[in-house]
């Protein structure tokens, strides 16, 4: 079933989040524009970036500029285009901003010594769709099934192997497939595969693919000692849920407990103090607006925003959050 077809089915709520991953319109001022480097369309980090452009451009006439969102290939596309110049702006996930500085694939012999975090955003989780007619009750359950973790050298491989060594699922006992994971749904679907693990911001429109299918689904659930165990061997891991309240066809509802990683707006130390100053103003005094422009943001804290540690926060965003006292 095509993924619109399935949002005309969907709760109110469903609808409302849809809407609101679809950027306000903007007047066609003559002045320059910032842009974000942040997903596909249908993502949140579009989604995110969208609610960053609207809160800064009620302030567009004032400050003569505007901010733009473009859409992109994600995280490490991201990072490249901030680098190259091509984009003021980027969203990326903090494992791989932390690659990006140390020179670790894909940038080996290359270390981004001139990234600087802007607003700390949303966690994205570990998900794991699976089948309900395989068994899989929990993580445990994996062992003898056919399991997507993505590409090597992507969040989803890197956590994928994380995730079956410390629940002691040998690797050898899992068929280990790396699809793209935008495509995981699909092959899911028709039985191509029994789970697949998306590091992904909620609500999500391949998650609700899958979900809605002839095929049954549910999410894995993460024990509290799991959850211990793997951000005790990721510092850069915590703890999240993932609200089901968006998936109404899941086979099992209530909110499900995970580990995510934070997306981090980025930008390079050369922008201008006062232009990453005023963008952070303005989405932090108008906060609570910020937040009710997707569910994923709603989870969000000021200390959240500011607790970036992975690369230095920009002049301009350390200004603002020493000024605003939520930093020291």
């Amino acid at each position: 079933m095509h993924v619109f077809s399935m949002l005309k089915q969907a709760s109110l709520p469903l609808l409302v989040a849809g809407m609101l991953l679809t950027p306000a319109v903007l007047p066609a001022f003559p002045q320059p524009s910032l842009s974000i480097s942040s997903g596909n369309a249908t993502g949140t980090y579009y989604a995110a970036s969208s609610a960053i452009a609207k809160i800064f451009n009620r302030k567009a006439v004032e400050y003569g500029i505007r901010v733009a969102t473009v859409a992109s290939q994600g995280s490490v596309a991201n990072i490249d285009s901030v680098l190259a110049g091509t984009n003021q702006f980027g969203i990326a996930e903090t494992a791989v901003l932390l690659r990006a500085v140390n020179g670790l694939d894909p940038w080996v012999g290359k270390p981004a010594m001139g990234l600087r975090a802007v607003l700390g955003l949303h966690p994205e989780a570990v998900t794991i769709v699976a089948a309900a007619d395989r068994g899989i009750k929990q993580v445990g359950d994996l062992e003898g099934k056919r399991l997507n973790i993505g590409a090597p050298g992507s969040s989803d491989h890197e956590y994928g192997a994380l995730l079956l060594e410390v629940a002691g699922v040998p690797p050898t006992k899992v068929t280990l497939s790396s699809y793209p994971t935008a495509l995981a749904s699909e092959y899911l679907q028709r039985g191509d595969i029994d789970a697949y693990l998306y590091t992904v911001g909620h609500p999500n429109l391949s998650v609700l693919e899958a979900s809605s299918g002839e095929r049954k689904v549910l999410l894995l659930p993460f024990d509290r000692q799991l959850i211990d165990r793997l951000t005790a061997a990721n510092p850069l891991l915590l703890p999240a849920d993932i609200d089901t309240e968006f998936y109404p066809s899941l086979e099992r509802q209530g909110t499900v407990p995970t580990v995510g990683v934070r997306a981090v707006l980025f930008t390079h130390a050369d922008l201008a103090e006062e232009t990453v100053y005023r963008l952070v103003r303005e989405v932090m005094t108008n906060f609570d607006l910020f937040r009710r422009q997707h569910p994923v943001l709603q989870g969000l804290t000021p200390r959240d925003a500011a607790g970036i540690r992975v690369i230095p926060l920009h002049p301009g965003a350390e200004r603002y959050f020493r000024e605003a006292g939520i930093t020291p």
